[in-house]
């Protein structure tokens, strides 16, 4: 079994090369047919210069702003339903963003796996996830560990936003779009051109808001409820040698609630308290939370100076980035009074500088080379208020109006140099060459404090016999003890150094094809535990403050196949990841950090355009993904596994063993398929027809891999008819996302409590779910 096991990434990389080969060599049949059209060139920067998508030799794919304009793509959530093997999610407390099944755990002290870039601008925190997407040029995910050019924390891989730039001449632009099922509303204005002869401007601002889809019954309105400002401004000054790009962006992006419904497959946990039913478990998309909300403020500087002498190229990107979030969390998820919410927020600031040099491409060697620097600091608060519904019993008296704060703060800098070589070694054979060095140093400082009455005098309740803690002489500190939170103040200090290789050979067939291979070592930084309730070295429940960096090891084999109106591109990728930084729940209301995982992932990815006609085109995306916990003997436990007459097999009490499971949003197969059409209707005008439809496999949408959180397969369609004049001076167009009103979860857990507060009886679950079927309808004018 195992040696089958070992066998399928040889299988899966022949099946790949063999498709791309057989495909070119139909594609030049095709062509030969039908030799005046030809597919238009996708241009992307992923190797830090620019090029056809078909000559960058990595898994990557490519959305143009006009895709994500048409699409109503509003954030990067909306996009990872269009790229396979990406997935993007909010949970409870964090945002997630993986690649191939690999992300970032539920603590805001990690690193992310996937290195999100804004104009070559890093944006490492997970709150920055939920940026509108306003204006783009276009949006590139490429996928698997992209250290050398993307810095140490691209272990899973990296996207890359590009803001559009200043136009030669002058153009504006007003589109406003309204939504009926959830009576969304989003307006956007864009002006650009020339402001003299070597300056030239840009200027964007947009304004979103939306009821939600999800009924709060409690609060009498609907969630999630959004609101959006967003303005960007760009200079550009465009001399001989010289180019200067200046950039300024703000955004505040609010919402009222989350898109979070309660279900409990076998049972509830309120009966405990007296009065009615809290936890409401049908599945129409409606929610107890006593309510949530997040305000979020971004502002971004950026600097970035071109300068060409002899072919060479000279580029330094200056910038300065600050967000400050708000947000208060029912952590119980019902409406019972449990927890007040949990206030939470984060300060961050980032200054960063990249200073690189790029060789001319036209002899058989070139480079890429350059250094960078960061220095950031981070501020995060939360505290969390015990509610009302405690008093109903009086063993928990004493946490009434009773509370525990945390302060975490962060600073951290960061040196590295990099450098990438092509050599042309023949006329067919080349290879790529590089590595990135890193070092980086972190300061931190967590704080845990309790605040409430030392009240005395209380009587022992039946549910915890046995537990000193709930005795008549027990005390706020005492019961907090019992649910694993102490009060502590902890400071560390932790410097990490780590060299990145990459190699990766290219060979064309001819004109129109390329196979290539790469190794890839990553890494993601090590740092500390923000969210921790107890401390290392408790005697009894000890905690967590320092976690040590991750590294994974890539191996991939591919294709780009293309030949006038048809082309393919082919993956096949084995990666191993060491040391995995994973969060395991403390059996109560925390969470610790160690590294303990290590996995292997394995699959393969096709993704292709065919122009089936003069205005007709057809593109899609396939992949298949295998993954495998190796080693994850002391994972968290779901519920479902520790109810009576189940065991738990970690060699750790309390913990289960994961080995041998697949991973949180890990479907098997997804893919989705695109159909474009354009029609002239008359003298005036053109209709524009797009269809699209997306499909994922089962997957478990719970961090424990519980068996009640798993999202069924699912198909979901979209379309769009547009009718514009020749002109393009005006467009009016039908969107619909999601027609057949799939039900999609994207995250699912148990709730707090949802065991202790049944005596281990019976468990409730909440999700968080995407949003229903939606049609809109889009203005769109443009002044030239």
């Amino acid at each position: 079994m195992r040696n089958e096991y070992k066998k399928k990434p040889v299988a899966i990389c022949i099946s790949a090369i063999l498709l791309g080969h057989s495909f070119n060599l139909i594609a030049q049949e095709t062509a030969e047919s039908e030799s005046e059209l030809a597919l238009e060139v996708i241009e992307v920067t992923a190797q830090k210069r620019t090029q056809g998508l078909q000559d960058v030799p990595i898994s990557i794919n490519a959305i143009s702003g006009d895709v994500l304009k048409n699409s109503n793509m509003n954030n990067l959530s909306d996009v990872s339903a269009s790229v396979p093997n990406l997935t993007i999610t909010k949970s409870g407390i964090t945002n997630q963003i993986g690649i191939r099944g690999i992300s970032s755990g539920g603590n805001k002290g990690f690193e992310q796996s996937v290195a999100m870039y804004v104009d070559e601008v890093y944006y490492g925190r997970d709150q920055l996830i939920q940026l509108p997407l306003v204006d783009l040029e276009r949006v590139e995910i490429l996928r698997g560990p992209q250290p050398t050019l993307f810095g140490k924390n691209a272990i899973a891989g990296a996207i890359s936003l590009t803001s559009a730039r200043p136009t030669d001449y002058f153009e504006a632009s007003v589109s406003t779009l309204y939504e009926f099922e959830q009576e969304e509303m989003k307006t956007i204005g864009i002006i650009s051109g020339p402001l003299s002869e070597h300056v030239k401007g840009r200027f964007v601002a947009s304004y979103r808001e939306m009821d939600g889809w999800i009924e709060n019954v409690t609060l009498d309105r609907m969630e999630p409820n959004v609101e959006q400002l967003y303005l960007r401004g760009l200079l550009e000054w465009d001399y001989d040698d010289l180019n200067i790009l200046l950039k300024a962006e703000s955004s505040t992006f609010d919402t009222l609630g989350r898109a979070i419904e309660n279900h409990s497959p076998i049972g509830s946990y309120s009966t405990i308290f007296s009065g009615p039913l809290y936890v409401e478990t049908d599945e129409d998309y409606k929610s107890q939370s006593n309510g949530q909300d997040s305000d979020n403020k971004v502002d971004n500087i950026m600097l970035k100076v071109e300068y060409d002498h002899n072919d060479y190229t000279l580029t330094s990107t200056t910038a300065y980035l600050k967000y400050d979030t708000d947000e208060l969390i029912d952590v119980d998820y019902t409406g019972l009074d449990l927890f007040n919410g949990s206030n939470q927020g984060e300060r961050f600031k980032q200054w960063s500088q990249e200073l690189r040099i790029a060789s001319p491409t036209d002899g058989d060697f070139s480079y890429i080379a350059g250094i960078y620097l960061q220095d950031n600091e981070l501020i995060t608060y939360d505290n969390v208020l015990f509610g009302s519904t405690f008093a109903a019993s009086p063993a928990f008296v004493p946490v009434v109006n009773g509370s525990w704060d945390r302060d975490f703060s962060q600073d951290s800098q960061v040196f590295s140099a990099f450098a990438q070589f092509d050599w042309q070694l023949t006329e067919a054979l080349s290879v790529t060459a590089g590595a990135r060095y890193s070092n980086e140093e972190k300061d931190a400082h967590r704080i845990l404090n309790l605040l409430g009455e030392n009240t005395s005098g209380i009587p022992a309740n039946a549910l915890f016999e046995g537990s000193p803690a709930f005795g008549p002489q027990a005390g706020f500190e005492t019961m907090m003890g019992a649910i694993k939170i102490y009060a502590h103040e902890l400071e560390g200090s932790r410097k990490e150094s780590q060299l990145d290789p990459l190699v990766n050979l290219q060979y064309k067939l001819d004109d129109n094809a390329m196979l290539y291979a790469s190794y890839t070592r990553g890494s993601k930084g090590g740092g500390f535990d923000i969210r921790s309730n107890s401390y290392p070295d408790h005697p009894v429940n000890p905690g967590s403050f320092e976690f040590e960096d991750e590294q994974a090891t890539s191996y991939e084999i591919g294709g780009k196949f293309s030949f006038g109106v048809l082309e393919l591109n082919t993956a096949a990728f084995f990666t191993r990841y060491d040391d995995l930084q994973v969060t395991q729940f403390d059996g109560v209301v925390g969470f610790n950090v160690q590294n303990a995982a290590e996995a292997e992932i394995k699959g393969i990815e096709l993704d292709g355009r065919w122009l089936l006609a003069e205005s007709l085109v057809l593109s899609g995306s396939l992949a298949y993904l295998d993954f495998e916990y190796l080693d994850f003997d002391v994972a968290q436990c779901a519920p479902a596994l520790v109810l009576p007459n189940q065991v738990p097999s970690s060699s750790v009490e309390g913990l289960c063993n994961l080995s041998g499971e697949r991973a949180i949003y890990t479907p098997e197969l997804t893919g989705n398929i695109r159909l474009q059409y354009e029609q002239d209707i008359s003298d005036w005008g053109y209709i524009t027809y797009g269809l699209n439809m997306e499909y994922s496999d089962e997957y478990n949408a719970g961090v424990t891999i519980d068996p009640n959180n798993v999202q069924e397969s699912f198909t979901r369609f979209g379309a769009r008819v547009a009718l514009a004049d020749y002109d393009d001076k005006w467009q009016v167009a039908l969107i619909a996302n999601n027609i057949t009103d799939e039900r999609v979860m994207t995250l699912s857990n148990s709730l707090p409590f949802s065991t202790t507060l049944t005596g281990g009886t019976g468990v409730a679950y909440y999700g968080i779910y995407e949003r229903p079927r939606s049609i809109a309808v889009e203005l769109t004018y443009n002044f030239y």
